[in-house]
C-alpha cells in the first residue's frame, strides 16, 4: 500500500520526468523543407521546369513497426496514417509512397538495401523516413553509428536535396530509461548521427513513455506484445508526429530555393557508405547449386538453392565487412565459413522462429576487416542437420559487402554484340516461331534491310519499350542484314501510352521530329485505349509515311507460370486487348506482333523462376531484355 504522504512526491516525480523530455520530442533541425515545398507547389497546380506535373515520393525504411505489424488494418499503422495526412493536407499533389520496411531487420541491413529499395525507382525520392531504433536494440554501438551514417551518406550522395527524417519508436524495455530521465541507448546513438548531419527527428517513443509513466496509458493498450502497437498505439504515434508535420507545412508556405544538404566529414571511421547487395550470380558457386530458383518469399525474385552438404560459395571482395541476405524456413540448415583460406568455422543459420514459415533473413559473416585489402570468404553447407529443422537448405539471394567485389567483369574486353551473345548463351534459347505471313505491311523496311542504306526505327511507349530497346536488338538486326545501317531512337516516357502521346501536339515531339522509317508502338501502359493508338497512327500518317508496327505488352506483373489462362487479359470493355489491337492493325494496315504470347510462352516453359528474368515487380533485367530482343530478331530474320 502506498503511504498518502508519499503521493505528492510520486506525482511530482512523474511531472518532472514528463517535463524533462516534453520539449525534446521533436528535434526540428530545419525540418524537411524540400519535400513540403514540392508538395505545396504541386497542390497549387504549378508545373516543374519541363512543364510536367510535379511528382513526389516518400520512402519508409525500417522494420516491422514501419511495416505495420500489430495494426488491425494496413491503413491504421503510423506509416499509412502519415501518408494519409500528407494526402489530406495536399489533396491536389501527386504523392507516391514506397514501403521499404522489412520486419526483424536492423539498420545494418538497411544500409545495404538502399539501391534496390530506394534508388531504383523512376520517381525521385524526396523524403526518406528512417525507423530502426527498436530493431537496433541488440546491435553494438559502433555498428549502429556505421550503419545509420552509411544510410544517410548514401542518400545524400545520390541526391543532396533529398530530405531525411528519423523516427524513434518504442519497445517496452525502453521504459526504464525514460523513468530515469534518460534516452534509451539506441535512440541516443541515432540522435548523434541526426545531430551530426542536421537531420530532424521525432521521438514518438518518448511521447508514449510519458503517458505510460504518468499513468495515462497502460502499456498493454499501446502494444500487446511489448513492441508492435495496437491501432490505438499507432494513432498515438501519429498524434506525436502531427506537430512536426504542421510546422513543416507552415514553413513551406514561404517560397524558397531548394535546400542542398551538406555532407560533413564522417562521424564513424567505418561508415557504411559503400554498402551494396551483390546478386549471388556474381559470385562463384560450385556445381552443387541450382540457380534461378523460385523464392519462398516475395522479397526475392529468385534464389540459389542447395541442400547438399559441402556445397560451396566463394566471394572475393575489397571491403570491411561481408554478410548475406537469404531466405530461411522450416528446412533451413547451418553453414560453415572460411576467411582467406583459414579454418572452417560454424555459422548458425537455422532459426527456431522460422519453423512455421519462410522469411527474409540476413547474417554477418565477417566485419572490421581491412577495407583496403582483398579478402575471400567461402561458405559451405554444414553436414549436421539442425535437430528441429526438416532439411539443410541454404537459399541465398544476395551477399552484402561494404565495398566492392574483387572479381573481373566476365564481359571485359567484349564488343557489345559479343556481350549480348554471352548473356544469351547462358540462357535457354528463345523458340518463338514468327507467323509465315509476317512483313505484309513492312515492304519498305524489308527492302532497306536487304538492299542496304539506313533504316530509322522509332520505338514509342513506356519503360517496357525502353527495356525492349535496351536489348540492343538493332545490333542483332544489323548482323542479319549487314548491308543496312539501323538507327534506333527510343522515345519513351514511364507508365505512358498513346492516351498521353495523342494530345497537345506530342506526336510531333515524340515521333515526327525523329523522322522514322519504321514506328514501333507497344508497352503495357496503353490502358486498353485502342482509339488513342488509332489517333497517334493517323496523326503520324497525316504528316509522314513511315511503316508502323503494333505490339502487345511484355512483362509487367503478369506471371505466365501461374495458371493456363495467363494470356486472357480482359480489356476495359470485357474484350481481349490483344485481339482488339490485332483488329486495329488490320484496319489501319499496320504490322502486328503478339509480344505477350511470345515472351510469355518462353517464361512458362523455362526451368528458371519468373524472377530470374526481372529486376523489379514489373520490368525485365538483362536476361529479360534478351528475351524481347531475340523475339524481334526472329521476327525480322530472313524467311
Amino acid at each position: 500500500m502506498t503511504c498518502h504522504c508519499c503521493l505528492p512526491f510520486l506525482v511530482l516525480s512523474c511531472f518532472l520526468v514528463t517535463q524533462a523530455f516534453a520539449a525534446d520530442i521533436v528535434q526540428e533541425r530545419g525540418g524537411v523543407p524540400n519535400f513540403f515545398r514540392k508538395l505545396a507547389k504541386a497542390n497549387r497546380g504549378e508545373k516543374n521546369e519541363k512543364g510536367e506535373d510535379v511528382l513526389s515520393r516518400v520512402v519508409y525504411l525500417g522494420g516491422s513497426i514501419t511495416e505495420g505489424a500489430g495494426a488491425s488494418k494496413p491503413t491504421l499503422c503510423y506509416r499509412a496514417l502519415l501518408t494519409a495526412r500528407l494526402h489530406a493536407l495536399y489533396p491536389k499533389a501527386t504523392l507516391f509512397e514506397t514501403n521499404a520496411a522489412i520486419g526483424g531487420t536492423t539498420s545494418w541491413l538497411g544500409a545495404f538495401r538502399l539501391r534496390a529499395d530506394v534508388f531504383d525507382h523512376w520517381v525521385p525520392t524526396d523524403l526518406v523516413v528512417i525507423e530502426f531504433a527498436v530493431n537496433d536494440g541488440s546491435s553494438p554501438e559502433p555498428q549502429v553509428y556505421a550503419s545509420m551514417e552509411g544510410i544517410v551518406r548514401q542518400l545524400l550522395a545520390q541526391n543532396p536535396f533529398c530530405d531525411i527524417l528519423f523516427v524513434y519508436t518504442l519497445a517496452q524495455d525502453q521504459i526504464e530509461a525514460y523513468k530515469k530521465g534518460e534516452l534509451p541507448d539506441r535512440i541516443k546513438w541515432h540522435e548523434k548521427i541526426a545531430e551530426h548531419y542536421g537531420i530532424p527527428s521525432v521521438n514518438v517513443s518518448q511521447s508514449i513513455a510519458q503517458k505510460v509513466i504518468a499513468g495515462e496509458l497502460k502499456f498493454e493498450e499501446f502494444a500487446k506484445d511489448g513492441v508492435h502497437p495496437t491501432d490505438k498505439g499507432y494513432a498515438l504515434y501519429m498524434e506525436a508526429l502531427a506537430p512536426f508535420v504542421a510546422r513543416c507545412k507552415d514553413a513551406a508556405e514561404q517560397p524558397a530555393a531548394p535546400v542542398k544538404h551538406v555532407m560533413p566529414k564522417p562521424f564513424s571511421d567505418r561508415a557504411m557508405d559503400k554498402a551494396k547487395m551483390i546478386p549471388y550470380e556474381r559470385v562463384t558457386l560450385d556445381d552443387k547449386w541450382k540457380i534461378g530458383q523460385e523464392s519462398p518469399v516475395g522479397r526475392f525474385f529468385h534464389v540459389a538453392a542447395s541442400d547438399t552438404p559441402g556445397a560451396t560459395i566463394a566471394i572475393r571482395f575489397k571491403g570491411d565487412c561481408i554478410g548475406y541476405f537469404d531466405t530461411i524456413g522450416p528446412d533451413t540448415g547451418d553453414l560453415e565459413f572460411s576467411l582467406d583460406g583459414g579454418d572452417w568455422k560454424p555459422r548458425s543459420n537455422w532459426d527456431i522462429w522460422a519453423k512455421g514459415g519462410y522469411r527474409p533473413h540476413c547474417r554477418i559473416v565477417a566485419e572490421e576487416l581491412d577495407a583496403n585489402a582483398v579478402n575471400e570468404v567461402k561458405l559451405r553447407i554444414a553436414e549436421k542437420q539442425p535437430p528441429e529443422s526438416k532439411g539443410r537448405f541454404y537459399r541465398p539471394a544476395f551477399f552484402l559487402v561494404n565495398g566492392d567485389l574483387a572479381t573481373d567483369d566476365p564481359y571485359k574486353g567484349m564488343t557489345p554484340l559479343q556481350r549480348l551473345d554471352a548473356l544469351y548463351g547462358a540462357m535457354e534459347p528463345v523458340k518463338f516461331v514468327p507467323p509465315a505471313d509476317r512483313w505484309k505491311y513492312l515492304p519498305e523496311t524489308m527492302k532497306r534491310l536487304n538492299d542496304g542504306g539506313a533504316l530509322r526505327i522509332v520505338m514509342l511507349g513506356d519503360s517496357i519499350i525502353g527495356d525492349t530497346s535496351s536489348s540492343q536488338w538493332d545490333k542483332l538486326l544489323e548482323r542479319l542484314y549487314p548491308k543496312c545501317k539501323v538507327v534506333k531512337v527510343t522515345s519513351v516516357r514511364g507508365s505512358t501510352g498513346c492516351w498521353w502521346y495523342k494530345d497537345e501536339n506530342r506526336v510531333q515531339e515524340w515521333v515526327l521530329k525523329h523522322k522514322p522509317d519504321l514506328l514501333l508502338i507497344g508497352g503495357i501502359s496503353q490502358r486498353g485505349d485502342i482509339e488513342a493508338i488509332r489517333s497517334v497512327i493517323k496523326q503520324v500518317r497525316a504528316a509522314a509515311n513511315p511503316e508502323i508496327m503494333l505490339m502487345t505488352g511484355a512483362f509487367g506483373e503478369l506471371n505466365p507460370k501461374k495458371g493456363k489462362d495467363w494470356r486472357n487479359i480482359p480489356g476495359p470493355n470485357g474484350a481481349d486487348y490483344g485481339a482488339r489491337l490485332m483488329q486495329l492493325a488490320a484496319d489501319e494496315k499496320c504490322e502486328f506482333l503478339d509480344m505477350t504470347a511470345a515472351w510469355g510462352e518462353y517464361i512458362a516453359e523455362s526451368a528458371r523462376a519468373m524472377g530470374w528474368f526481372k529486376r523489379d515487380p514489373v520490368h525485365g533485367n538483362e536476361r529479360g531484355f534478351q528475351i524481347l530482343g531475340r523475339i524481334l530478331e526472329k521476327y525480322f530474320a530472313p524467311k
